[in-house]
């Protein structure tokens, strides 16, 4: 009776939360220091896992590419440099000749080591692997310049496959599987393998000050990325798998066949033709005619599908991933049938909250390392004229940085309302253009543009008159 009661107060907790009662007793989490809970086998078949929902499920592949589409775009985050006078005013011509030379850079045969992808490409392929993956590794390679490579600087995309595993300890600090850490848990180095297929290979240290190592951190003491699919691959496997089930139902309920009982099969003792080979019924076809022997029969199947509710059940199921990736039911599945202008703006709005921190993170950790390695290469290798660089290095790294911005809603209403804005000064045009992905200061030179040649040809620019709402307008 004792007993009985003391495991009944060990039950009791402050928290229901901690409550040891039938329903939660099972509920005992692994739990540790992150580097001992993230580094673990588990890790690796998460990346396993990801990829393969990568490759074969258009739930996973509708969530991905929607943050891409809209954190990168087709044009990537572009740089504007910022080199300031002494007075404080733009240096533009200083700036041109920056931009430009970061234009040719950013070519496929200049920034990547492989030749392949254009500098917006690899800005896609290192989010996506950071969403799949868990985390990426980008190394600075430094080539030696010449009138005919102007540009030193490349970029190799290296993946966590690539980590030397079984190096733990170097000049008396710790390697966690790949990583070299400080006292501090700060990176020393990275540990790869030249080649990812040969991991009997020797592997080589490089200097953290050369890696960038992109991924999210979650714990203060964590070291290695997750994947970020981790919450959601089961949800993703089992409605795929569902769905599957469900056109495997339909497929047999599509199928009308007429089995035939002989009760003399004739010929020989015991013949009976059961299928026009002579083999067993094993399955069924559409308009399948099936002969079967004396005292065979057959039992009638009824699956009920399609099912009417596997419509509603995905629907779920794919709210719930996008909830998981941060986004909203209708981005990742192209569904717009429930919403109307208000809802679909509240949902743009909530999607771009999600869009943004993808973008502040891709300028932060990697963008901005790039833009002042690339600077810095192109003062080095005398494409770009500068004399005082290393006394005066942040005045010439400096830029703004213009990222992939979104279409209007209903873009009369809301042009109206940025316009309003501008003139009670509640916004600025760089805040407007920026967040459609534009340059508002191209934007200033290009209505001048437009306006000089309208003057050359006698056509008058002007500027629409304002208009009232209509009454559906004003009601909804």
């Amino acid at each position: 009776m004792i007993r009985k009661l003391w495991n009944w107060i060990k039950r009791l907790a402050a928290y229901d939360g901690a409550s040891l009662d039938r329903p939660q007793g099972g509920w005992r989490p692994v739990t540790g220091r992150a580097p001992e809970e993230i580094d673990k086998p588990e890790r690796q078949l998460l990346i396993d896992r990801g990829r393969d929902l990568e490759r074969n499920s258009d739930i996973i592949v509708g969530a991905i590419e929607a943050i891409l589409r809209n954190s990168i775009g087709y044009q990537g985050i572009i740089p504007q440099a910022h080199v300031l006078k002494a007075g404080g005013q733009d240096d533009e011509k200083r700036n041109d000749a920056i931009e430009e030379l970061w234009k040719q850079w950013t070519r496929q045969e200049n920034c990547d080591i492989a030749g392949v992808s254009t500098f917006a490409e690899l800005q896609a392929l290192v989010l996506r692997r950071r969403i799949v993956d868990g985390e990426v590794f980008v190394r600075k390679i430094w080539l030696k310049s010449s009138k005919e490579n102007p540009f030193p600087l490349r970029l190799q995309v290296m993946e966590p496959d690539q980590l030397d595993k079984t190096i733990t300890e170097h000049s008396g600090r710790k390697v966690y599987d790949g990583i070299e850490v400080d006292e501090y848990l700060r990176p020393a180095g990275y540990w790869f393998r030249p080649d990812p297929m040969d991991q009997a290979g020797d592997s080589v240290r490089v200097d953290a000050q050369e890696v960038i190592h992109l991924w999210h951190r979650k714990r203060a003491s964590q070291i290695h990325g997750v994947s970020e699919l981790a919450a959601i691959m089961r949800r993703a496997k089992d409605s795929g798998e569902y769905l599957d089930a469900e056109l495997m139902a339909a497929r047999i309920a599509a199928c009308f066949a007429i089995f035939i009982r002989r009760d003399n099969p004739g010929g020989m003792l015991g013949r009976a033709d059961k299928h026009v080979d002579g083999k067993p019924v094993q399955e069924i076809a559409p308009g399948m005619i099936a002969y079967l022997a004396q005292g065979e029969t057959p039992v009638e199947a009824r699956p009920d599908h399609p099912n009417g509710n596997s419509k509603d059940f995905l629907a779920l199921q794919q709210r719930l991933v996008g909830a998981g990736t941060g986004q909203s039911y209708e981005v990742t599945s192209r569904d717009m049938s429930q919403v109307n202008y208000s809802s679909a703006r509240q949902g743009h709005l909530e999607d771009r909250k999600t869009y943004g921190i993808f973008q502040q993170y891709m300028v932060d950790h990697f963008c901005r390392l790039i833009w002042e390695s690339f600077v810095e290469s192109v003062v080095l290798s005398g494409a770009l004229k500068v004399s005082d660089f290393h006394g005066k290095r942040e005045r010439y790294v400096s830029a703004r940085w213009i990222r992939p911005g979104w279409e209007w809603v209903d873009p009369l209403k809301e042009v109206r309302a940025s316009s309003e804005a501008l003139q009670i000064g509640a916004t600025t045009l760089e805040e407007v253009c920026g967040s459609k992905g534009l340059d508002w200061q191209e934007v200033l030179r290009q209505r001048a543009r437009e306006q000089k040649y309208a003057e050359e040809l006698g056509v008058k620019l002007g500027e629409l008159p304002p208009q009232e709402l209509s009454a559906d307008e004003k009601e909804e």
